[in-house]
């Protein structure tokens, strides 16, 4: 009987002791404002369980036993751990900002993360205030400019709607591959390509298919409403991308948008109001007597043109040309409202935008109408769903601009032909006059053709997290997502049949309609599954991955057209520029183990088979490791410093992929008219049979380290990039009647240094001061080419090439005259690769209501091709044309112009391409709480107001309008040549935010 006593004695002790728990409560607020801080997770014993501070940042937990840990953490604080007991039940917590961004979840595989002072990998990333807080930017691309060490940036055009080319640590690929990253926004695989409008073929550019790349149109990513982001994440080389396989060569750009957080409504509007003006005119050279004389002669034209300058100077119509359409002031505008906020089940976040933006070309400008649903939905405590739904409508006015072979369909080339003197401007009857100087007249380009595209896009995703199994020490976890990306765009480019260069053509009239409908789907699936081994956390993933891609593009010619009239069954000649079909289904099995020694040694491997229908053996998965381990020293007993608290040492090494271009992989047949008979011809290009997607390979060892409490921190990263099997063109004999046969032909390696340092001099209650330093350099080398060296890009080495030889760099410039002392043949001009970049970013707050935020950036060497310069030497127009700096009687444009035209010297027209930006200035004022409160009475919680600017001073030796151009849009290679561009601008904003 006494056992039995003893027996239930027993287990009533050990039931108590079981359910034995007390309630903690308290108040988290922020340690400068000391404003509450609401969404803070509080956690116990680091567990799973816990709770999130409300509205007022107070908070309500229960704790088992009679003693724990809580752990406090929140986006941009510092994690805070504090020992409760049953003795007390009150803990109020102040959070430190976390300037160094430590305690930031950084995103390292599919379905997993990682504290930032955990990592192994350079990750940048890039918050929403670092995105936006300190002007406002036209597009997503535009707004990382000078923000991400090891990103090389340069514009398709200066038009309003972007249109940028990224490229990460390098090149990745010489054609077949992309050279652009790929973009995830909450988990969906968006599409980032310049949809073609076939703007170039109207304005003789180029012709076929590749015309495309003279387009001058904008990338996709343009109709993402910046405002909309939380932060980005940019995985810049495999060993950091391996997880993402196949379509990682160039790197991931990972998008987080906005959510909402649990508490009252939160509502938040802003309006900008800005103007916008060319950034970097040149100033082209005016005409006087003397001019005409020295460029026409004195003969009978000479006496032509004097008459002319004479008659203008006498009726005051002289004008400066570049000015008049190039100087527009255009309006900027963007109104932004959001709606956020929540309960413990649900949390929403709802924004709708409006930006409207005009060129500083009459006529041109971008308009974007943007909403965002995002959801978040917790039923149970073991089950959340999230909802991510964003819709934008896009419309771009682009004008015309850039390279159009003399065909009068260029402003910038036609000004660069036209004296300032010329009568051009219309009469009374609306009627403009001919250019007697060129093909046509800039001011009739310029006010009556069309070149509009309108963009439907619509990106939503769905994801749900499954605890399905929680113990104290392991959980397992289903994680599944799944996105949609679907893009509608309507173009159209239009010349009327009156324009001066229409009438010397056969059918008078041409308009181009375009219609491009892309839907991309992706799906994925994994467990993730966390235990502990000893005093090793574990993390185990494993999954798969599907993506589906469909495209069906369709551009349709119209010439000689009925006048006043666009339709296409106006036209007398119409015909199909191209259509296309394109189906593309990539699958991957992801699988990846974490291991974490108490912060002590962090260590991932991973691996990824990837299968796509654009490899040639499409069936065949591939295969892409990775593996890294970093060691925070300072986290180890026997590390002690006063100076440096902490430091960091890690590696990582990883593969990724580069599928080849659609169609490269197969041979179709090409319809082919003979006689009255329909039939189809093989293409003139072939496919190695044993042709395999390529690949790259990447070392990346890095030291982090921060000294005197973290007031200077310190990221130093080595790489190594290795791209294998680089697809190029095999060139064959003419007898067996193809031109070149798509091969594994080249290795290529790119190497080089990225450095950030952050400074906080100061960290005072009323005067806070923080820097930001990136550094970052880059070298290239073709280690291996297994075909002919031959040059590439441009529009041949005598106006300029880049060369394609073992040994040299594939940004190497080429031109005339011929050398045999070079790989190639051709004289070595320089290299369009910088020596390197650095930018600096200063952030003060004074008072606690007075923000300043300045970024500069530095780049150093490299040089462009600016035909630019050709055509102003050759139209007479130069800046300083008139100058004789060698005093040999001959105008420094003429002097230039022989040298290229009479002794093939195409290196007068490459020219240094180093700059010094101030990208971004702006000054905010909140207004303090107490006069808001008092003047709204209660309704309004903060009202800041403020100046911006960007792109507001350029110092370089670059004779152009703005040495980051690229006239062939995102090609890998053929950046940095200059035609005729939309000149860039300046942008100046008067901005209000009012939060209800």
């Amino acid at each position: 009987m006494r056992k039995h006593y003893l027996l239930a004695l027993l287990c009533l002790f050990m039931s108590g002791t079981a359910w034995a728990q007390f309630v903690v409560t308290g108040q988290v607020i922020s340690d400068l404002e000391g404003d509450p801080i609401p969404g803070v997770s509080v956690l116990v014993n680091n567990g799973t369980t816990g709770t999130v501070t409300d509205i007022n940042g107070n908070y309500r937990v229960n704790v088992p036993g009679s003693s724990g840990t809580l752990s406090f953490s929140f986006v941009g604080f510092i994690t805070e751990q504090r020992e409760v007991s049953s003795s007390q039940t009150t803990l109020d917590v102040v959070m430190t900002e976390d300037i160094t961004q430590l305690e930031e979840i950084v995103v390292t595989g599919l379905a997993s993360s990682i504290k930032r002072s955990n990592l192994a990998n350079s990750v940048e990333t890039v918050n929403a205030e670092e995105l936006t807080g300190t002007t406002t930017q036209q597009t997503l691309d535009n707004a990382l400019y000078g923000k991400v060490a090891g990103v090389n940036m340069n514009s398709n055009s200066g038009a309003p709607g972007g249109g940028v080319s990224l490229q990460f640590r390098g090149i990745s690929t010489l054609g077949a591959g992309s050279s652009q990253p790929l973009y995830i926004i909450d988990g969906v695989y968006v599409n980032n390509s310049t949809v073609r409008t076939g703007r170039s073929q109207l304005s003789g550019a180029s012709d076929g298919a590749s015309a495309s790349n003279q387009d001058g149109g904008a990338n996709r990513i343009a109709d993402i409403n910046p405002e909309d982001i939380e932060n980005i994440e940019i995985l810049k080389g495999p060993s950091a991308a391996a997880i993402y396989g196949t379509r990682a060569n160039a790197g991931v750009i990972i998008i987080t948008t906005k959510k909402g957080k649990a508490g009252k409504p939160q509502v938040r509007l802003s309006q900008d109001i800005g103007i916008a003006e060319a950034q970097n005119l040149q100033g082209l050279e005016g005409w006087n007597e003397d001019k005409i004389e020295t460029y026409f002669g004195t003969d009978e034209r000479g006496q032509l043109e004097l008459q002319r300058y004479r008659d203008a100077v006498n009726e005051g119509r002289v004008m400066d040309l570049e000015e008049e359409i190039y100087g527009e002031t255009a309006l900027l505008s963007k109104t932004q409202l959001s709606v956020s906020g929540g309960g413990d089940k649900m949390q929403y976040f709802v924004s709708g935008s409006v930006q409207d933006e005009e060129g500083i070309v009459k006529n041109t400008g971008f308009e974007r109408y943007s909403g965002r649903v995002n959801l978040t939905f917790t039923p149970t405590d073991r089950i959340s769903v999230k909802a991510n739904t964003g819709y934008s409508r896009s419309d771009s006015d682009r004008g015309f601009t850039g390279n159009q072979n003399n065909t009068g369909g260029s402003l910038g080339y036609t000004i660069a032909y036209t004296p300032s003197y010329a009568d051009l401007k219309p009469n009374d009857l609306g009627v403009y006059p001919n250019n007697p100087y060129f093909n046509d007249n800039p001011f009739a380009i310029r006010d009556l053709a069309e070149n509009n595209q309108t963009v439907d896009r619509f990106v939503g995703a769905v994801g749900a997290d499954f605890d399905l199994i929680s113990k104290d020490n392991s959980f397992l976890q289903l994680k599944i997502n799944g996105g949609v990306d679907m893009l509608s765009s309507n173009s159209l480019v239009y010349f009327p049949e009156f324009l001066q260069s229409q009438q010397a053509t056969a059918n008078p009239g041409d308009v181009m309609h375009g219609r491009q409908e892309d839907l991309n789907l992706n799906f994925q699936a994994f467990l993730v599954y966390n235990w502990n081994l000893n005093t090793v956390n574990m993390s185990t993933q494993g999954g798969f991955v599907r993506l589906d891609q469909q495209s069906d593009f369709l551009l349709m010619r119209g010439q000689g057209l009925v006048g006043g009239q666009k339709n296409l069954a106006w036209a007398q000649v119409v015909n199909t520029q191209e259509q296309s079909t394109t189906r593309i289904t990539d699958f991957g099995y992801v699988v990846q183990q974490d291991a974490n020694w108490e912060d002590r040694i962090i260590g991932t491997v991973g691996v990824r088979f990837d299968k796509s229908t654009l490899n040639l053996q499409q069936d065949e998965f591939y295969v892409f490791p990775r593996a890294s381990v970093a060691v925070n020293l300072n986290n180890f007993d026997f590390y002690e410093s006063t100076v440096m608290n902490r430091l960091k040492i890690r590696a990582a090494y990883g593969q990724t992929g580069g599928l080849p271009s659609y169609r490269q992989t197969f041979v179709s047949l090409v319809p082919q008219v003979i006689g009255d008979d329909l039939g189809g011809k093989v293409p003139n290009g072939g496919v190695s049979p044993d042709l395999v997607p390529e690949t790259a390979a990447e070392l990346e060892l890095g030291v982090d380290a921060a000294f005197f409490g973290d007031r200077i921190t310190l990221e130093a990263t080595y790489y190594e990039k290795n791209v294998y099997d680089l697809i190029l063109d095999l060139p064959t004999s003419e007898a067996t009647g193809t031109v070149g046969i798509a091969t594994n032909a080249a290795e290529l390696q790119n190497k080089g240094w990225e450095v950030t340092l952050g400074l906080t001099p100061v960290r005072q209650e009323n005067f806070i001061w923080s820097s930001q330093v990136l550094f970052w350099r880059n070298r290239s080398e073709i280690t291996e080419l297994n075909i002919p060296t031959f040059t590439t890009g441009g529009f041949g080495p005598s106006l300029g090439s880049y060369l394609i030889a073992e040994g040299f760099s594939p940004t190497t410039i080429v031109g005339t005259p011929a050398t045999t002392d070079v790989e190639g043949g051709y004289t070595v001009y320089g290299d369009r690769q910088a020596d390197f970049n650095l930018s600096f970013r200063n952030d003060i707050t004074i008072a606690k209501n007075l923000d300043l935020g300045i970024l500069v950036h530095w780049k150093k060497g490299g040089q462009n091709i600016n035909l630019s310069g050709l055509l102003w030497d050759d139209g007479g127009t130069t800046p300083y044309w008139s100058d004789d700096d060698n005093d040999n009687g001959v105008p420094d444009g003429t002097d230039r112009l022989l040298a290229w035209a009479a002794d093939g010297n195409t290196g007068v027209y490459i020219q240094d391409a180093d700059y010094v930006k101030l990208r971004e200035l702006g000054l905010y004022y909140r207004i303090p709480e107490s006069i808001v409160e008092s003047i709204s009475g209660g309704a309004i919680e903060r009202i800041k107001i403020g100046a911006s600017a960007n792109n507001i001073l350029l110092w370089t030796p670059y004779e152009s309008y703005d040495p980051e151009v690229s006239n062939f849009g995102s090609q890998p290679i053929s950046s940095n040549i200059e035609v005729a561009p939309y000149p860039s601008s300046r942008r100046f904003f008067f901005h209000l935010n009012v939060d209800f």
